[in-house]
């Protein structure tokens, strides 16, 4: 006699967890299996209604669903909380199908099923309620979702709440997605929160002045405020496009850094240790003289981690007896153990003359990340300073150009210049940097090709 499939050994409670890790429908096919496994996809923790579910491929080529495929769908769901016999942990509903409109009696339905059955981890997501003056209100039975642990809603109007509503008190992180607010609703929405360590707010209108103070805040992300005044000793990370002016604990951010994209990471003493920088057009803040850029940088002398990115050339301004900033920048910043020049920030540091080796050198820093973008002989002799100039240095990553197409060459080259010779000028990379000379024997030297 054969000895039994251990699969069919394990109790029904994981083998209902493994079930909530698979598409629904597979799940709920699983119950012609056997007697046993008839009404296991009722015990699952988690559910999740998304693309898999709402967009069959053999729907796929349809203009418009069929209201009655709709209709099939929802009698679906309704019928799997209906039949759920267990605690739920997880309820996702993400309708991504813009062809898939549910009836809004069926979601608070299912929102209500959800709640009596004590959900941890709800999700509602709907990419239908575009254009945004037909966002709805949230199902009311979400504002008795009082065991949340994770919340993420998108395409809701919040600009207000039930009179009765008395908060989240289990509320640890909540994800925001083009939901609308107000500057009080947003400061309503966290004191209602008393435990919320992680907010995340991606949205494409503006909001006004907001102060936030919150005890147990550790991870934030903000999109389009015009001014943001923080309070969060807790606070670790900070995220945001396009803030126009921003305090942190009591210290005002440079402008130049709060209305681009930014990424802040901070000890648990408030001391910042990573900044991500992203300059880009649509920060509409013109060019930056060096001594402007270096007055930010005076900011953040206990940095570890630096990463700027600039999205076009030219974005420094030229003064007088004055270099672009690689020298200043790095004896400005003693402590800094990783380095990250992206986008065309090397080749502004280029425009200038670079010496051989700097003077002192930069003991701490260990791993540097760099962008080529033209094969310019003043971008291998930054490399080159880098690398003698680093002692501790453990990692120098070169990203390379991406390879253009002969129709994607500018016009200006003329008729002997038409031919990119993008492997020859990677080929003469590669032979310059194995003959530069190296302050640290442990330097690794890795080139990344699109």
């Amino acid at each position: 006699m054969s000895a039994p499939d251990a699969f069919c050994t394990l109790p029904d409670s994981l083998v209902a967890l493994i079930l909530s890790k698979m598409p629904i429908k597979d799940a709920v096919k699983s119950c012609i299996l056997s007697k046993r496994w008839r009404f296991l996809y009722t015990q699952m923790p988690q559910l999740t209604f998304d693309q898999l579910t709402f967009d069959p491929y053999e729907m796929s080529f349809c203009t418009s669903l069929n209201p009655l495929l709709i209709s099939r769908v929802e009698n679906i769901i309704s019928n799997i909380l209906l039949l759920h016999s267990r605690n739920l942990e997880g309820f996702h509903l993400h309708n991504n199908n813009t062809r898939v409109n549910f009836n809004r009696e069926n979601v608070c339905k299912w929102v209500r099923y959800a709640s009596r059955y004590n959900v941890q981890h709800l999700t509602l997501y709907d990419h239908t309620t575009f254009p945004i003056d037909l966002i709805e209100i949230p199902p009311p039975a979400l504002f008795s979702c009082s065991h949340l642990i994770t919340l993420n809603l998108g395409n809701y109007d919040l600009t207000s709440f039930p009179i009765d509503f008395v908060g989240f008190p289990h509320l640890l992180t909540c994800h925001l997605q083009y939901v609308q607010l107000t500057d009080e609703s947003l400061v309503s929405f966290i004191s209602l929160c008393p435990r919320l360590q992680k907010l995340e707010i991606r949205r494409d209108s503006e909001l006004g002045n907001v102060v936030i103070f919150s005890s147990t805040i550790e991870h934030l992300r903000l999109e389009r405020v015009k001014s943001l005044s923080l309070n969060c000793p807790l606070l670790r990370t900070l995220s945001g496009v396009l803030i126009e002016d921003l305090s942190v604990n009591g210290v005002v951010l440079p402008y130049e850094l709060s209305h681009g994209t930014f990424h802040l990471e901070m000890d648990c003493g408030g001391t910042l240790r990573v900044l991500n920088m992203d300059w880009s057009p649509a920060m509409r803040i013109g060019h930056l003289s060096p001594s402007r850029f270096l007055h930010i940088v005076d900011n953040f002398q206990s940095l570890k981690k630096l990463v700027i990115h600039l999205s076009n050339r030219w974005v420094f301004r030229k003064e007088a007896g004055m270099d672009v900033p690689l020298l200043d920048l790095l004896h400005r910043l003693p402590n800094l153990h990783t380095l990250s020049m992206l986008g065309f920030f090397l080749q502004e540091v280029a425009r200038d003359p670079i010496p051989d080796c700097l003077t002192p050198p930069h003991v701490n820093l260990k791993k540097i990340c760099v962008d080529i973008h033209d094969f310019d002989h003043k971008e291998v002799a930054v490399i080159s300073c880098l690398l003698q100039s680093m002692p501790s240095l453990q990692t120098l990553e070169i990203q390379l150009p991406e390879k253009l197409d002969e129709s994607e060459i500018p016009d200006i080259l003329d008729e002997s210049e038409s031919v990119y010779d993008y492997e020859g000028q990677c080929l003469k990379l590669l032979k310059d940097i194995m003959y530069m000379r190296r302050a640290s024997s442990l330097a690794r030297i890795i080139i990344l090709d699109y």
